[in-house]
């Protein structure tokens, strides 16, 4: 069990970030109402002016323009010669997200079941005629998104998939045999992910489970903890997610409104963990990166202060702040709860880098299966070079229903190789 990556900061834009992207090499993130350019230095650059200035924005480019949307407005960006202006074509709709697929950008209409499309890479020119509906099913969009040269047209409680037919009037046709029974219940959860999809989903029967598709029908890849933790958002339909990559795995984030952590599914592993910030009074809150983009070779994460930074394996901070690794382990209770006697926990652990000072170790445990716990005992980490560490704890007394917790906050990598009690 490795530490997350830390966060070293890169730039400041001052207001709060909505989105981010990637085009044409050029990193971009929309912070209040400004759509700044960040240089690969972290310098800032102004683009243009928004008419709004909170909440998410859509994002997209295609071989000549960046296109941005905000639910009521749409604007592009000419990329080469950087001319900003909104889209005043009188046939706009308005649009959340926007996709571009084959040289048209794609908007969905808020409140209905339709979608349009742009003239060939020019999204201030639009038609009315260019438009069609999802109605293989009464309800209206919530999302849409390109993969694998596909349209996923997402409504509240279905999807259905699109494709470029080449059509005369309208160039995408509706895939036949290919509506699915999952909808989505927050827009801007829809993210790619290793050639497929991922998404807070919704069907006739409730909402709140996280959906996988990959070229078959979506799987439901949340477990109970990680729903039932959903479900207690103030707003589920304003979660976001962003993606990212490291060392070969992917890593799917969810902030979603009232939620004291953010939580990431591994797709390799399909592992759930939380990952969390430490507010001014030592309690866990979600985690501070909301958005994401991969540019300059470098991962890029903008939070709600308007604070970018750049995400960093080899830092062992979040931009100077703790970053504490915490891992509790599932109930040790015997059949019928019988009392046992626990009379040692070892753990193999990987650390020995940290520059300065003797990093701790801290364990504590509960007896009423994790709903208190007493006070910790530290063991050392390893001084300096001493990359290999077992660590023991002895005489651990009795009880039906046990649960560990490991803890370390030191500036020193850290990461769990093994961890069992006797």
């Amino acid at each position: 069990m490795r530490a997350v990556p830390g966060l070293s900061s890169f730039c400041s834009l001052g207001a709060v970030i909505r989105g981010c992207i990637e085009a044409n090499g050029r990193a971009f993130f929309v912070a209040g109402s400004t759509l700044y350019e960040v240089s690969s230095s972290g310098a800032a650059t102004s683009r243009g002016t928004l008419n709004t200035s909170t909440g998410q924005v859509g994002m997209s480019w295609g071989t000549t323009q960046l296109v941005i949307t905000d639910g009521a407005d749409g604007y592009v960006l000419t990329l080469a010669g950087n001319a900003f202006g909104q889209i005043v074509d009188p046939d706009w709709s308005g649009s959340h997200r926007v996709e571009y697929l084959d040289g048209f950008f794609s908007f969905q209409s808020p409140g209905t079941q339709q979608f349009s499309v742009s003239a060939i890479d020019d999204a201030t020119t639009l038609d009315a005629l260019d438009f069609a509906s999802a109605e293989s099913a009464p309800d209206n969009l919530v999302a849409h998104i390109v993969s694998n040269q596909r349209l996923f047209l997402m409504g509240e409680t279905t999807t259905e998939v699109w494709f470029n037919a080449g059509g005369e009037d309208f160039p995408f046709s509706r895939s036949n045999g290919e509506t699915i029974d999952v909808g989505c219940v927050a827009k801007w959860s829809v993210v790619k992910a290793d050639a497929g999809l991922l998404w807070i989903g919704r069907d006739v029967n409730g909402s709140g489970m996280v959906y996988r598709a990959s070229g078959g029908p979506p799987q439901r890849v949340s477990t109970v903890a990680v729903e039932e933790a959903l479900q207690g958002s103030t707003d589920l339909s304003e979660a976001v997610a962003y993606v990212y990559q490291d060392h070969g795995q992917t890593f799917y984030c969810v902030n979603a409104p009232g939620l004291a952590s953010t939580w990431v599914y591994e797709l390799s592993t399909n592992a759930w963990h939380e990952r969390c910030d430490i507010d001014g009074v030592g309690q866990f809150i979600a985690h501070r990166a909301t958005h994401c983009v991969f540019a300059y070779g470098m991962h890029l994460v903008g939070d709600a202060d308007g604070n970018v930074y750049r995400m960093d394996s080899t830092v062992n901070t979040f931009a100077g702040d703790p970053l504490v690794c915490e891992r509790t382990s599932p109930n040790d209770a015997l059949p019928l709860r019988n009392r046992k006697v626990h009379t040692e926990f070892v753990a193999d652990v990987l650390t020995g880098e940290a520059l300065t000072g003797d990093p701790q170790v801290e364990l504590s445990w509960s007896n009423d299966g994790g709903a208190t716990f007493g006070s910790p005992v530290m063991r050392s980490a390893g001084s300096l070079g001493n990359r290999y560490q077992r660590l023991v704890w002895r005489r651990l007394g009795i009880a039906r229903d046990r649960v560990w917790k490991m803890r370390f906050s030191a500036d020193a990598p850290f990461s769990i190789i093994s961890g069992e009690s006797a």
